[in-house]
């Protein structure tokens, strides 16, 4: 494509409200990368985005993935979806991102990786977790020893999926669209964030439950066990929040803890023990309704470096496997527990 010899040629497909934090990071690497296409059954709605990106629309991701004019697909689709667009673009040579999670069976993810793997192609899941400014910091602060080693960690994911969810023609809350809900779609960020700064987890419970009765999935979930190295954890995910989306994160160690909350400011502070009050940490600035879309946009570019400059990229493919083969044994363990009824103090069920 005359004026793009030098760059990298980006596809988008899928155009939702997740797309935009991924044009943020094709800009950000605009020296090395331009989006030539983009796709979704809307044509009205390729037209008009192709139109402000200067890009040429599809409605057929197969003519995407097939176009000698593409050197990198970007699948932003619900994740029923995700094996076959993704397979698809490796088998015809092109680089590929893939929103979370990488697809919606643990077989599938280890295929796709194996696939570009046998092609020489880069290809992972955008994890967006590695890039979040607080949670680099952790990393920093875990690894310098200053709260001494993980004794529990707990997460956080809340926000509102209510509309979308109490609306059936809508995928995100049929079980043929999202396949399933809270823990497959919240899960593999807090699982990836608890290995990346405590270490593997061994062992693990869930339970969960459905508030939007027309919704085919769970709403709400919670998942807890044990890391490789004996601590404990817990992640909790709730999509009928009243909150802006949130995300929270305490780890208490050995020598002092670390609370963060991207909706608090300070969003990020470390305690020095128990007798500590708390001291802010630096380097996390505080911005509740940026935060994730930077943390999107961020790796985004880190990928097209990576393939660029022929590395591998910070968020490594076997990563979304794991996520999945954590998702699929909490909703085994789901599915094992058997509910049992609270007794108040009068002795009656509540």
């Amino acid at each position: 494509m005359a004026g793009h010899a030098q760059k990298l040629r980006v596809a988008i497909v899928g155009l939702g409200g997740i797309h935009d934090g991924h044009v943020r990071g094709y800009r950000q690497a605009d020296d090395i990368c331009v989006i030539t296409a983009v796709c979704d059954l809307d044509g009205a709605r390729a037209a008009r985005r192709a139109a402000e990106l200067g890009a040429t629309p599809y409605t057929d991701y197969l003519d995407v993935v097939g176009s000698d004019d593409i050197d990198l697909v970007d699948v932003l689709l619900p994740h029923n979806l995700h094996f076959q667009v993704v397979r698809d673009s490796l088998e015809h040579g092109k680089h590929t991102l893939v929103e979370k999670p990488m697809a919606a069976f643990s077989q599938d993810a280890r295929q796709l990786i194996d696939l570009a793997a046998e092609r020489g192609l880069h290809f992972t899941v955008a994890e967006n977790t590695r890039f979040v400014a607080a949670y680099l910091r952790a990393a920093e602060i875990i690894e310098a020893g200053v709260i001494g080693a993980p004794r529990l960690v707990r997460t956080l994911i809340c926000g509102s999926e209510v509309e979308r969810l109490s609306r059936p023609e809508l995928w995100k809350g049929r079980r043929d669209g999202s396949v399933g809900g809270a823990i497959l779609d919240a899960g593999p960020h807090s699982f990836y964030l608890i290995e990346w700064l405590a270490g593997p987890i061994s062992e693990l419970c869930a339970s969960t439950a459905k508030l939007i009765e027309v919704s085919e999935i769970e709403d709400y979930a919670v998942v807890a066990g044990r890391l490789l190295n004996g601590s404990c954890f817990t992640s909790e995910f709730t999509f009928t929040a009243a909150i802006p989306w949130n995300e929270r994160l305490e780890i208490y160690g050995t020598e002092g803890s670390l609370i963060i909350d991207q909706l608090c400011d300070p969003p990020a502070v470390l305690f020095r023990g128990s007798e500590s009050a708390g001291e802010p940490v630096a380097g996390v600035p505080y911005s509740p309704r940026d935060w994730k879309r930077r943390s999107i946009a961020d790796g985004v570019e880190d990928f097209v470096r990576a393939v660029q400059e022929r590395r591998s990229p910070a968020v490594d493919p076997e990563s979304g496997f794991r996520a999945m083969t954590l998702v699929e044994t909490a909703y085994s363990a789901t599915a094992a527990m058997k509910p049992t009824l609270a007794v108040g103090a009068g002795g009656r069920g509540v």
